[in-house]
């Protein structure tokens, strides 16, 4: 999911292909053919007159690209990366830099699961420029990571997790497989299961594999916030689900 200038949700398939959408759930242009093994959170911003909005993904061989969404365009758009890696890239997360940049990047290989090389990937007239960080290291494989704020937090369980954050309040989201989506608000020294109801039509689900959030939206029907989560349901469907967090995020109205 993006941020910056609205929110538009990327899908990447299992099989192949990738597919834009609007927080009602309609198809944004059309799909593209492109085979992805992650994708992660995108930032929206201007390049000149051009609303953009990237998404930094990694291939099936392993090679970071930026996936793009502009009006303009009539389906995703992959692009080169200023990043310089020959390793082959297993996993990577993204936040925003409280440093300036467009987006902050922190990624692992599959040389080296417990490292974690970060950076912030910038625009300067039309163009964008990586600047590295120190990389950070692990005492254990990586199989997931989030930016907190500013904090990064990397675990070797989840196979996914994300951040919720609206106001004073903040949690990270993770999934584990085989367990329901877990909340913890101590960067994951603990955790605790979300139960998920059911809509009225919709099914929430059982096996959830991938999953991104956001305490605030700059608009649409989501008050107390999203949190997204793709996944197989009881009835073996497999689905992207938006799901309301109010009930944890909203505080209760008092007299």
């Amino acid at each position: 999911m993006s941020t910056g200038g609205g929110a538009i949700l990327a899908v990447a398939y299992e099989r192949g292909g990738l597919d834009f959408f609007n927080m009602d759930g309609e198809q944004i242009g059309e799909p593209s053919l492109f085979r992805l093994k992650a994708i992660a959170d995108g930032r929206s911003t201007s390049i000149g007159d051009a609303a953009v909005t990237l998404f930094p993904g990694i291939t099936e061989a392993g090679d970071l690209k930026g996936y793009v969404f502009s009006p303009g365009l009539m389906a995703p758009t992959q692009i080169d990366l200023p990043i310089s890696e020959e390793r082959a890239v297993q996993g990577l997360c993204t936040g925003d830099s409280s440093a300036g940049g467009l987006i902050r990047i922190a990624y692992w290989t599959m040389a080296n699961s417990m490292s974690l090389t970060t950076g912030v990937l910038s625009e300067v007239n039309g163009d964008l420029t990586w600047t590295p960080e120190a990389s950070t290291q692990t005492d254990f494989p990586v199989t997931s990571c989030v930016f907190a704020y500013d904090t990064l937090v990397a675990s070797p369980r989840s196979e996914d997790s994300a951040s919720l954050t609206r106001g004073k309040y903040s949690a990270l989201l993770s999934l584990e497989q085989g367990k329901p989506i877990q909340i913890s608000t101590d960067y994951g020294l603990t955790t605790m299961d979300v139960g998920v109801r059911d809509g009225i039509t919709i099914q929430a689900p059982r096996n959830p594999t991938a999953i991104t959030a956001q305490g605030t939206l700059p608009a649409g029907g989501f008050p107390g916030g999203v949190v997204v989560v793709a996944g197989e349901n009881a009835s073996g469907e497999h689905q992207v689900v938006f799901i309301d967090p109010s009930e944890i995020t909203l505080e209760p109205i008092t007299e």
